[in-house]
């Protein structure tokens, strides 16, 4: 029997929104390849609720429901914020990695947040929807904020989650043949008229393309110091960089935002930009397993003939010491480390190639760099050596009693990023979880035993 397709929708929207996108589907795909469509809701407005508290949700609903639970047996589309919802189902309900979903489509997911999210309770959460009530019961001001938390950029929780379910042991991995067969697809512009101030250079008006693509890399950087750490500098260590378990398929396409994706219209008023969106969606829901490989393929080839070779990474950063402890005041800077005042290379860095940055609110050791890989890669060609990257942290073993050793040149190394490790760390429409660890030192004083 062919299994059963799950909708779930995103922030701020309900199941109805999505009655169109099931009938679009199921003129093609009921009675051939799914058994019945299941349109799922769940509450994301109210600001007490959380995403363990959806995934709870989750998990009753899908008893209550009588749905299968063996493996492969049930396919799940996903919009925006239901891909987390979903994802984090999956990881907390099978850690073995043998979920019930089979295919799992997500269009245009906030996989890595959404540089929207912090304007939810106030601007965006007020304006677009805060004024207004839907039902008598909803409350005026009410906009998700545990949720939005959740969204913003750098969120612990959206780090927490890609190493749950990305970077776990190749036998207990969800995703790939033999697993769930995962496929993202995401719009290639932003939004038109008003709605479109707050588009980005490579989005679809809410989620970053690098930040929607489910094929992170993790990287861990140490500083060390192998002799006596009053005299050497801490000298930085590229410890480890990890490629995500099992193969997910990222496609771009041409002609839709982040609403328009959803095929929110009637079949007679589909632009044909839609009706390519209702065959990549199809293709995604019925590619086989022994042909996985070459479909994600495909889907590299269709995004690379839209965007050529550069674009944008989505780079998340996270400073912490040696204990695990946050570090929340640091300071990254890309430089000519041939030049004393960082020359003109790293004025370019930062005013074209550090496209936006941003420090999560409630965590800042966490923190979302959005680069452009045209322009580091054309200044690295520029330079007779490789680009530098300095971490400075507060507070500063010199002034306090304690801290860190960053401040003076002799205390600490730069990270240089050569050609070859540069294209590594750096590359378009994906995101780079980049830990950095910091040894945080006590000056003699802070205790003594007499």
């Amino acid at each position: 029997m062919p299994p059963p397709l799950i909708i779930l929708h995103g922030w701020s929207d309900e199941a109805a929104s999505f009655r169109r996108l099931a009938g679009h589907l199921a003129e093609v795909l009921v009675g051939m390849e799914v058994e019945e469509i299941v349109l799922g809701e769940y509450l994301s407005m109210d600001d007490t609720v959380r995403f363990s508290d959806l995934v709870a949700a989750m998990e009753r609903a899908w008893g209550e429901r009588g749905l299968p639970r063996a493996p492969q047996s049930v396919d799940l589309l996903a919009h925006s914020t239901g891909a987390l919802v979903a994802r984090d189902w999956m990881a907390s309900g099978f850690p073995d990695g043998r979920t019930p979903i089979h295919h799992l489509v997500l269009l245009a997911p906030a996989n890595f947040g959404s540089p929207l999210a912090h304007l939810g309770r106030s601007l965006l959460g007020r304006v677009s929807r805060g004024f207004f009530r839907k039902g008598e019961d909803q409350r005026v001001f009410h906009t998700g904020g545990q949720i939005l938390r959740g969204l913003e950029l750098g969120s612990p929780y959206t780090w927490d989650l890609a190493r749950r379910d990305r970077f776990g042991a190749e036998e207990s991995t969800a995703y790939g043949p033999g697993r769930t067969l995962a496929t993202v697809l995401i719009g290639d512009r932003g939004y038109p008229g008003i709605r479109g101030i707050r588009n980005e250079p490579g989005s679809d008006g809410t989620v970053r393309w690098s930040g929607a693509d489910l094929n992170p890399v993790y990287a861990r950087l140490e500083y060390r110091c192998e002799g006596d750490p009053e005299t050497e500098p801490e000298r930085p260590c590229l410890a480890e960089m990890r490629e995500p378990a099992g193969p997910t398929a990222f496609r771009l396409l041409p002609g839709v935002d982040h609403g328009t994706i959803t095929l929110n219209r009637p079949r007679s008023r589909l632009t044909q930009a839609q009706q390519g969106v209702r065959e990549a969606i199809v293709r995604a829901l019925t590619v086989r397993a022994e042909d996985f490989a070459g479909y994600c393929e495909e889907c590299a080839a269709a995004t690379s003939a839209l965007t050529g070779e550069d674009g944008y990474q989505n780079t998340v950063v996270r400073v912490r010491d040696q204990l695990g402890d946050p570090v929340e005041d640091y300071l990254l800077e890309f430089y000519d480390p041939a030049r004393p005042d960082g020359g003109a290379a790293a004025v370019r860095l930062h005013r074209e190639g550090v496209e936006h940055l941003h420090v999560n609110r409630e965590s800042p050791s966490y923190r979302c760099f959005y680069l452009s890989t045209k322009v580091f890669r054309r200044e690295a060609r520029r330079l007779p050596g490789p680009l530098a990257l300095s971490l400075t942290a507060e507070p500063d073993l010199e002034e306090n009693p304690v801290g860190y050793r960053t401040l003076s040149d002799d205390a600490i190394d730069d990270f240089l990023l050569d050609e070859s490790t540069l294209a590594r760390l750096l590359q378009p429409h994906r995101t780079l979880l980049l830990e950095i660890v910091l040894e945080r030192r006590q000056r003699r004083g802070v205790m003594v035993l007499r």
